[in-house]
């Protein structure tokens, strides 16, 4: 009988035991939440970072670049390493949608997987505008299917696209392997399209499909792209137009770019283009310029060519809004070009052309250009107000023979005057 008493009661511990193991983890749990919660808030006066207001944090979270040694997403890229820092960063970095706006991916194939996690770091931006960067990589101009699909998911909030292709010889061989993002795309207002070396597409229309596709496009840049379209477009909407970058001395010339674009559409609300490769004939350009009507406030044209002073008149007359110019010469071979440019724009051409900027060779007739440069800041409507002549260090002693004293003072004269005037290489002032 003792013996069935005595099992009773171990049965019934037994039973009761995991009801008193559970109130003991529960007990456990708040113990370690407490210290936890103590140590979060000793680190508030400890650490200087968090006693920062959240707009500052918020900020920081904003100025650490992403960096350059992997495309995020990535562990260890920025601002997906915020979420290991501690609760408190990873609270910060998850509350604000701006952070995760931005999204760079290598134009690899990729596994469901990772377009999953894409996907994952889209939905913290929760309704904000997308900039989004593909960079291929291998040779390869083909995006696979996952990462078509992603942009195709979240092409109606695209912002911002920029496309960089790599190319080896064989991918120019055959263009309809060539698999592009397709639009449309109602919410872009930047593209920015660029190769490792020159893509001609003879064949296919897919750039100005772009343009087509992007009605509020506002900024567009091709750099080292080639096309001929078979079809003409207005936009009424873009505003800066670049083919290839900024110009240098040390820039290649031709560097794939190509302005033959401007053949086949028309631009009425065109600001700012800049061409480092006026490669079409001058009755193209003045056509393009004369369909358009722009009202064009900065210009920036390299040429490879030389062109009659008749037809640098031509341009100068259809840009009344003009207020800035950069003209480079890439080729030595007239010293009198820019003479010949600052020629053609009087008789009330570029009426309020505020900053003109030439590159081109140092040996010139200064005295000629001080005469030329009075005469403009004399007659115009609106006085020239910034004046650079730039060429390369090497020519500095070039230019020294043909700056005489009269010439200086004559310049001197001018930034005297108010003229902010620069002859020389970047760097150094012949003048002053």
């Amino acid at each position: 009988m003792s013996n069935v008493s005595t099992v009773n009661k171990l049965l019934e511990q037994i039973q009761a035991l995991p009801v008193a193991i559970e109130e003991q983890k529960r007990v456990l749990f708040d113990l370690e939440q407490r210290r936890s919660n103590a140590r979060m808030t000793l680190n508030s006066y400890l650490d200087p970072m968090a006693r920062l207001p959240l707009e500052i944090q918020s900020q920081i979270f904003f100025d650490v670049e992403p960096g350059t040694a992997s495309k995020v997403p990535h562990s260890l890229a920025a601002p997906m390493v915020f979420l290991t820092i501690s609760r408190l960063w990873h609270a910060i970095a998850l509350a604000i949608p701006r952070l995760w706006t931005t999204l760079e991916i290598e134009a690899l194939p990729r596994r469901a997987g990772y377009i999953e996690l894409c996907n994952r770091w889209i939905q913290r931006t929760q309704s904000l505008p997308l900039l989004l960067s593909l960079e291929g990589a291998r040779g390869s101009l083909l995006l696979d299917p996952n990462t078509q699909d992603l942009v195709t998911r979240h092409r109606d909030r695209l912002e911002s696209l920029n496309l960089g292709l790599s190319v080896t010889r064989w991918d120019n061989l055959y263009p309809e392997r060539r698999i592009l993002v397709r639009g449309p795309f109602p919410a872009l207002r930047t593209l920015r399209v660029h190769a490792n070396e020159g893509i001609s597409f003879s064949k296919v229309d897919e750039w100005l499909d772009l343009l087509i596709a992007a009605p509020a496009l506002t900024t567009c840049t091709f750099d080292n792209m080639s096309c001929t379209p078979a079809h003409r477009l207005v936009h009424p909407a873009l505003r800066y137009l670049c083919f290839g970058e900024a110009y240098s001395f040390s820039s290649r010339l031709n560097h794939g770019n190509t302005a033959t674009l401007l053949k086949y559409v028309t631009l009425p609300a065109l600001q700012t283009l800049r061409i480092t490769n006026l490669d079409i004939k001058e009755s193209e350009f003045i056509s393009f310029l004369t369909r358009s009507s722009p009202p064009l406030r900065s210009l920036s044209l390299v040429f490879n060519q030389r062109w009659p002073p008749q037809f640098m008149s031509a341009i100068f007359k259809s840009m009344p809004t003009l207020t800035r110019s950069e003209l480079v010469r890439a080729s030595w071979s007239d010293p009198n070009f820019m003479l010949t440019l600052l020629t053609a724009a009087q008789d009330g051409a570029l009426p309020l052309l505020h900053t003109l900027r030439v590159v081109m060779h140092a040996k010139i007739d200064y005295l000629r250009l001080s005469s030329i440069l009075r005469t403009r800041r004399t007659t115009q409507q609106t006085p020239l107000a910034v004046f650079q002549l730039c060429f390369p260090s090497k020519d500095v002693e070039i230019a020294k023979e043909s700056l005489n004293e009269e010439a200086l003072a004559a310049f001197r004269q001018l930034a005297q005057d108010g003229l902010d005037i620069h002859i020389g290489p970047k760097g150094q002032n012949l003048v002053l």
